[in-house]
């Protein structure tokens, strides 16, 4: 089978915005094997990818694959879906994300060495801070939607005031990476990023070094502003978007499921257990930057036949689903094999930081607030987004913390 040879194939976004998305897993493999052909729209396809190991060996670079939007050979007929077209329309400049090969090597460095040097403790002391500024404006006894009023604030702030941002410039430097990874922006909203940050680098640490957004904007592996603004946008829209998927899966499945949330508050799982537990069964990474073949074969099994040029997606929130690698007796305590944040070159450059800041962030709530779902958790609806599977909003009630078990 060629990926244009069924008639009728599955529509991805409706796939990405399925309530309950480990049935459509299951469905998908029962009727396509682990590689299904879906429709991106306006005539568009790609390989949906569910199977662990293919997912493993094609993410952690095979050589059968490539991040380029160049090699796509796509040609849709109108435009995309506003949320894919970031991730297969190349850019006027160069992407961290879909460079490969020594340009990737280079785009990539600086973001990997600006993080490597920012210190834990002050991750963790800046994200307190910032978690208990927005907690203190939520209310006990009133409703509040946790995406909007926490998830998303906490993410902007402590992310900004990680890299060395002023609130007010990180929120709006976050806010226009939102935009722009939604398919919502175009070439002036980058020229008003650039105009932002380029207030910013040369801002300077308590010691008095260069913040780390200033580090990352001189960096000399870059040829050129456009490079530096555009690494800096790759970082925070990776940054924030997985922060907030992440967050919100782990604050959805506390107040849905009550067993978690007793492992969560000290019983049989700690916080980062329980993160990782998040990772597994509820992945904030539907899937990873889109991959194109550069040979053609069967490159994940004899039913299906890949052209070169076809469009890979790597559906690493299938992962966990897949029954070869679980079966009645698995236990994945502690197990981060999961796949969420990627592997090889393009692997998450964050995940250090965002464990740190959605630790805080979980710990920080549901100690000083019992919320309680003011609607069924399968009543949840889902951003319609490529990579990120994070809730639309999360309403709820604060009630009074004397029967939460982070109280006991």
């Amino acid at each position: 089978m060629r990926l244009f040879d069924p008639v009728d194939v599955p529509l991805l976004a409706e796939v990405l915005a399925a309530r309950d998305i480990d049935a459509v897993w299951s469905e998908l493999r029962q009727d396509w094997g682990e590689a299904a052909p879906v429709s991106l729209g306006s005539d568009a396809r790609a390989w949906l990818v569910s199977g662990y190991q293919t997912l493993a060996t094609l993410a952690r670079g095979s050589g059968m694959v490539t991040t380029d939007t160049g090699a796509w050979n796509g040609e849709p007929s109108g435009p995309l879906p506003a949320s894919f077209r970031p991730s297969f329309e190349p850019g006027s400049t160069r992407k961290v994300e879909t460079a490969s090969g020594p340009v990737h090597a280079r785009l990539r460095g600086p973001v990997d060495e600006v993080l490597e040097a920012v210190d834990a403790a002050e991750v963790g002391r800046i994200t307190r801070d910032v978690c208990q500024e927005v907690v203190d404006r939520l209310v006990a006894g009133e409703s509040a939607d946790l995406m909007r009023d926490y998830v998303v604030p906490v993410s902007h702030l402590a992310f900004a005031a990680v890299l060395g941002l002023d609130p007010r410039t990180g929120r709006q430097v976050f806010e226009i990476a939102d935009d722009l990874a939604a398919g919502r922006g175009d070439s002036a909203i980058v020229d008003e990023l650039s105009f932002l940050l380029g207030g910013q680098v040369m801002g300077r640490d308590a010691s008095g070094g260069l913040t780390p957004i200033g580090l990352l904007a001189q960096h000399s592996g870059y040829e050129g502003t456009a490079e530096a603004v555009t690494g800096m946008l790759s970082l925070v829209t990776s940054a924030s978007l997985g922060v907030q998927a992440w967050l919100g899966q782990a604050l959805l499945l506390a107040l849905s499921d009550e067993g978690f949330l007793r492992r969560l508050a000290g019983g049989r799982l700690g916080t980062d257990e329980a993160l990782d537990e998040v990772l597994w069964n509820a992945s904030p990474v539907t899937v990873l930057v889109p991959r194109f073949a550069v040979k053609e074969g069967h490159l994940f099994g004899d039913d299906a036949y890949v052209e070169r040029g076809d469009a890979v997606l790597l559906a690493v929130g299938a992962a966990a689903s897949d029954p070869r690698i679980r079966g009645d007796a698995w236990d994945g305590l502690g197990n981060r094999a999961h796949l969420a944040w990627g592997a090889g070159a393009h692997r998450c450059p964050a995940p250090r930081q965002a464990r740190l800041i959605v630790r805080t962030a979980v710990e920080t709530l549901l100690r000083q607030l019992e919320p309680a779902l003011a609607t069924r958790a399968e009543e949840i609806r889902w951003v319609p987004d490529l990579r990120f599977r994070r809730p639309a909003a999360l309403p709820v009630t604060f009630r009074a913390t004397s029967s939460s078990p982070w109280a006991e």
